[in-house]
């Protein structure tokens, strides 16, 4: 993603560091700023922002059943075809496996690393049937007078002249491809159903080349063509998992919008460098040129250097502030084009309790309304160039995609010390 790529280390410090002066665009916002820090803080407070995503280690998965090209039932006969679609981003690999029917525990697949889906950003399409081998996975004996008797060996590749299959795979844009596998009408063999994952680069979610078989449900594929454990147990451990960029803060009154203001246009004052890249230095210095009591907290807990948190680590930073004040909060969710995470407009009031509260509940996803969206996790201008301008308003995520809820992302809480 785009907080990554622009290497927010040194840009933070150098731009945290920089107080240079930003035209304000927006009158309303930067009038009211310069009454600011008319009172004496009273106080300090500590907020912390937590990154509880789900580790998932794989991106999508699921297995195949259908079959098309005759009965409609598996396993596919020759003449009949298995047609699989699944989402991808540009850093993504796809593995699969498919019994080759007429064996005691051999089947099809990729390498053990899977196939690149994109090089240099162009999708990988066409004929990729001579990327595909044939397995043995070395859980049964084979050969015709040994069925059902077990072995320990490890998954190997088996030389093999036969022609039964052809894959192909399509981009249908969007994030999405199409993998499609005929079994060919002169085949050897049918094929099973089909177990598939999409995975990072150096993850072998399958199986390893001359390593035994991990116990995660191949075995029962490869020797009965049952791709439901497998691909149940990759389904369990893919997901969406976005790292949470650093966190702006600014103290102002309730009836200021110092980020945005719901339903309009963002301001121009740095909010779009924060929603698509992560780097919230433009809106600090905006925010401090306005006359705001503002910060950035880019170091993660026990870090060294800036970053971005990713799941099971969290940012925490401290400020003076008067109870009654408000608290307006913005980070980018890593892994989208423009999405960040806020307190809404109007910010959270500060109170007098000395007691940790949790103020998730307050946060919700945005929309800067800057880029258009692309799939969650799997957009080619997440992790790459710049996209297409939306021109749309700021507002509350809203668009066709299956976006986490804010409290399955993020847990903040604040007490004041």
């Amino acid at each position: 993603m785009k907080v990554l790529k622009l290497m927010l280390g040194m840009a933070l410090v150098a731009l945290v560091l920089t107080q240079c002066k930003k035209e304000i665009l927006v009158d309303d916002v930067s009038d009211s700023a310069m009454k600011k820090a008319d009172k004496t803080p009273t106080g300090t407070y500590t907020v912390t922002v937590e990154n509880v995503s789900v580790p998932y280690d794989y991106f999508e998965a699921g297995s195949e059943f259908g079959v098309s090209g005759g009965d409609e039932t598996p396993p596919a006969h020759p003449g009949e075809t298995i047609i699989i679609q699944f989402h991808a981003g540009v850093k993504h690999k796809l593995s699969f496996a498919s019994m080759y029917g007429a064996s005691n525990d051999m089947f099809y697949a990729p390498g053990d690393g899977g196939l690149s889906l994109f090089t240099a950003g162009v999708p990988l399409e066409g004929d990729i049937t001579g990327m595909i081998g044939l397995w043995d996975a070395g859980t049964e004996v084979n050969g015709l007078g040994s069925p059902g008797t077990p072995e320990s060996k490890p998954v190997e590749l088996v030389p093999s002249a036969e022609n039964n299959i052809q894959v192909l795979l399509a981009y249908d844009g969007s994030s999405m491809f199409t993998l499609t596998i005929h079994v060919l009408p002169g085949s050897a063999t049918p094929l099973s159903p089909v177990a598939w994952v999409v995975h990072s680069d150096g993850q072998k979610p399958l199986f390893t080349e001359g390593a035994l078989d991990y116990g995660n449900g191949l075995e029962a594929l490869a020797e009965m063509g049952d791709a439901g454990p497998l691909g149940e147990y990759l389904k369990m451990h893919s997901g969406y998992v976005s790292p949470v960029a650093p966190v702006l803060w600014v103290l102002h009154e309730k009836k200021d919008h110092p980020i945005f203001m719901h339903g309009a246009t963002d301001y121009g004052m740095g909010l779009e460098l924060l929603a698509e890249t992560g780097n919230p230095g433009d809106l600090y210095n905006s925010l401090i040129a306005a006359g705001y009591e503002t910060g950035v907290q880019a170091i993660p807990d026990g870090g060294a250097a800036p970053g971005p948190i990713f799941p099971g680590q969290k940012f925490v930073f401290t400020f003076e502030g008067h109870v009654g004040q408000s608290l307006s909060i913005a980070s980018m969710l890593g892994a989208s084009n423009d999405e960040f995470f806020s307190t809404g407009d109007e910010g959270i009031k500060l109170s007098n309790g000395v007691a940790e509260k949790d103020i998730t509940h307050f946060f919700e996803i945005y929309d800067a309304g800057t880029e258009v969206n692309e799939y969650p996790g799997a957009g080619y201008h997440q992790g790459g160039p710049e996209g297409p301008d939306e021109m749309g308003n700021v507002r509350v995520l809203d668009d066709e995609f299956m976006w986490p809820d804010a409290s399955k992302v993020i847990k903040v809480t604040i007490k004041k010390n």
